[in-house]
C-alpha cells in the first residue's frame, strides 16, 4: 500500500512527476515559485551580505513528495523534457538508478532513512520522503485519546489531506478551514489557536494522547509552559499554518513552543509550517527587525530567533516524525534542555523562505541529545550547536549523537558547532550521516570564549564516523578555528567531487592544542589520505596526529 501524505492545498510541482511502486504521488512547490520569481529573489539576495548569496538559482525552492510506505519502493520521476543529466543522493543509498527519455527509475531499499534528493538537469531539487506509516499510528485504547477537533469552535471545511485507501478512516477528520487552492499564499480567516491551546490544558499531566487530526489549522503561537506526561500527535494531513505578520508589522512568533515541560512527546507525520516566505518575501517583514546582534536578546526580539519548534528549559522531550517547514529562522530550536530525541522528523526550509540564517536543527546548553533519521533541508547550517545567546545560555553543554541525518543546505556548513559559547561542549558523535550542497564548509568548530582564569572552554571528542560529504561547492575543506579539542576524530569519512585546490584549514588555541587528532580511512575523491601532505592547507597546534 502506497500512502500520499501530500497536502491537497500545496500547489503541485510544475517540473516534476512522481509514481511510488507504480501509484502516483503529489509533488509540490515548497515554497511555490515560478523560474522567474527564483531569479528575481535570488538576484535581490546577491544584495543582501555575502552569507546571503546563493549559487544555485534553481536551489531557492524545493519540489516535495511524501510517501507512506512499508518496505523497498520502486520510484519513478518523470520530468517534461528528456533528462539529459541527474543525481541521486545519497550515493550509496538505494538501488541502481535507470534513465530513459524522460523518466529516472530507482528503488529505495529498506534501509531506513530513505530520503532522497533528486537533480535532473536545471531543475530545482526535489525530495522524496519515504516514511513507514507505523509513524503515523495512534494508541490502541480510545480512552486515551483525546480528539482536538471535539474543542474547536469555528469549523468551515473538509480536511486537507489527499484521498486515501480505506486505513486513512482510523483517525478522525477536521472540520477547519482549508485555503482556497487557486492561491498559493491564502491563510486562513479563522484563528484556532485558542481552541489548540485549551485542547493541549486537558491533556496536560494526564498522561493521554492529543491527537490532532487532519485538516489545515491557522495558529499565531502555540506555547506551552510547565506543561507535563502527554503526548501531542499530528495526524498525516494536519497541516498547522503559523500566521504571517501583515506587511511591515513584523510579529515574532514560533510554531510551538515548549517552555519548561517534562516528559512530552510530539509524534505523528502531520506538518508545521512557518510560512516564512509569506512572512519575508510575499509581506515583506524584515529579518532583521528588533535585532542588535545574533546573540543578546532584547525586548524586541526576546528569544533573537523565531522557530517553527522552540524547546526551552525543557527534560525528556521526544519528538518522532513530523514535517517542520518554511522556517523563520532556527527550524528546530532547542535550549538548555536535558534527555532530547529527536527521531525522523523532517525540516524543509529552502533559501527563498527566508533572507538569512535558517539553520537546521539547533541546540545550546543541551545535555544528553540523541538525533537520528532526520532530513535536513534548510538554508543555512544543516546541524548547529553552541550558538549561546547571552541573554539566557549559560551552561555547558554535553553529549550530543547524530545518527543517519541526510543535510542539504546552500549556504553554511554541513555541522557547525561552539559559535559565541562560553562553556564546555562536551562530546559530538556523527554517525552514518550525509551532506550535500553546503557552500561553507564540511565541518566548522568554532574557539570557545575564554573563562574567568583565562583558560578556553572545552570540547571533548568530536567524531565522525562512515560520514559522506558532497565537497562540490565547499568554500573549505574543513576548517577548525583554534578550538581547544580532547579529541577530533574522522573515521570512514569521504569528501566527493572537491574541487583539486579546495583545502583544509585545521588549528587548535596555541596555547591550549588540540590533544589529539586521528585520520581512520579519510577519502578525497576517492583517494585515500595518508599524511598531512595529502591534505592542502594547514594543520597547526594539534599535541598528535594519526593516519590509518
Amino acid at each position: 500500500m502506497i500512502l500520499d501524505y501530500g497536502f491537497a492545498s500545496d500547489v503541485a510541482s510544475r517540473s516534476f512527476r512522481l509514481t511510488a511502486n507504480g501509484a502516483p504521488v503529489k509533488v509540490a512547490e515548497t515554497p511555490p515559485m515560478s523560474a522567474a520569481e527564483r531569479a528575481q529573489l535570488c538576484a535581490h539576495y546577491r544584495t543582501l551580505p555575502s552569507y546571503c548569496h546563493i549559487y544555485d538559482e534553481a536551489g531557492m525552492h524545493l519540489h516535495v513528495a511524501h510517501v507512506g510506505a512499508a518496505g523497498d519502493v520502486e520510484l519513478t520521476v518523470e520530468t517534461e523534457h528528456e533528462i539529459r543529466a541527474f543525481n541521486v543522493l545519497p550515493h550509496r543509498r538505494g538501488g541502481a538508478r535507470r534513465c530513459t527519455g524522460r523518466r529516472l527509475t530507482f528503488t529505495s531499499g529498506i534501509d531506513a532513512p530513505r530520503y532522497f534528493i533528486v537533480r535532473v538537469d536545471a531543475l530545482p531539487p526535489l525530495m522524496i520522503v519515504i516514511d513507514d506509516p507505523v509513524l503515523d499510528a495512534c494508541p490502541a485504547d480510545p480512552s486515551s485519546v483525546v480528539d482536538a477537533t471535539s474543542f474547536l469552535t469555528s469549523t468551515c471545511a473538509t480536511s486537507d489531506r489527499l484521498p486515501q485507501g480505506p486505513e486513512s478512516a482510523r483517525i478522525p477528520r477536521a472540520a477547519v478551514d482549508v485555503p482556497p487552492k487557486s492561491s498559493a499564499h491564502v491563510t486562513s480567516s479563522i484563528d484556532h489557536t485558542a481552541d489548540l491551546q485549551r485542547a493541549l490544558a486537558a491533556v496536560d499531566g494526564t498522561g493521554r494522547t492529543l491527537v490532532v487530526p487532519p485538516g489545515v489549522y491557522t495558529i499565531s503561537q502555540l506555547h506551552l509552559r510547565g506543561a507535563r506526561d502527554f503526548r501531542l500527535h499530528l495526524a498525516a494531513g494536519c497541516l498547522i499554518k503559523v500566521r504571517p505578520s501583515a506587511p511591515g508589522a513584523n510579529e515574532h512568533r514560533h510554531g510551538l513552543w515548549l517552555e519548561n515541560c517534562e516528559r512530552v512527546s510530539i509524534t505523528g507525520l502531520g506538518c508545521i509550517d512557518h510560512q516564512a516566505y509569506e512572512h519575508f518575501a510575499v509581506a515583506g517583514n524584515d529579518y532583521q527587525h528588533g535585532l542588535v546582534d545574533y546573540y543578546t536578546a532584547n525586548d524586541l526580539a526576546p528569544w533573537i530567533t523565531q522557530s517553527p519548534l522552540f524547546i526551552t528549559g525543557s527534560r525528556h522531550i521526544a519528538i518522532t516524525g513530523v514535517t517542520l517547514r518554511n522556517g523563520r529562522n532556527f527550524n528546530l530550536n532547542c535550549r538548555n534542555c536535558d534527555d532530547v530525541q529527536i527521531r525522523h522528523v523532517k525540516i524543509l526550509t529552502p533559501p527563498a523562505c527566508t533572507p538569512e540564517y535558517a539553520d537546521g536543527i539547533n541546540t545550546g546548553s543541551c545535555q544528553r541529545v540523541l538525533i537520528e533519521d532526520c532530513l535536513v533541508a534548510a538554508n543555512d547550517d544543516a546541524f548547529a550547536s553552541g550558538h549561546y545567546f547571552s541573554s539566557y545560555d549559560r551552561r555547558p553543554a554535553s553529549h550530543h549523537v547524530v545518527r543517519r541525518l541526510l543535510g542539504w543546505n546552500l549556504r553554511g556548513s554541513g555541522v557547525r558547532l561552539g559559535f559565541y559559547a562560553a562553556h564546555d561542549q562536551g562530546d559530538f558523535v556523527f554517525d552514518q550521516c550525509d551532506f550535500v550542497g553546503q557552500a561553507h564548509t564540511s565541518v566548522l568548530v568554532h574557539a570557545l570564549q575564554r573563562r574567568p582564569d583565562g583558560s578556553p572552554a572545552r570540547y571533548g571528542t568530536i567524531r565522525f564516523e562512515n560520514c559522506c560529504f558532497d565537497a562540490a561547492h565547499l568554500h573549505t575543506l574543513l576548517s577548525i578555528e583554534g578550538a581547544t579539542i580532547e579529541r577530533l576524530e574522522f573515521c570512514r569519512v569521504a569528501f566527493d567531487d572537491a574541487p583539486a585546490s579546495l583545502a583544509v584549514d585545521l588549528a587548535g588555541a596555541p596555547d591550549h592544542p588540540i590533544a589529539a587528532l586521528l585520520f581512520a580511512d579519510v577519502t578525497v575523491n576517492g583517494r585515500l589520505v595518508r599524511s598531512p601532505a595529502d591534505l592542502p592547507g594547514r594543520i597547526a597546534h594539534v599535541a598528535r596526529v594519526e593516519f590509518r
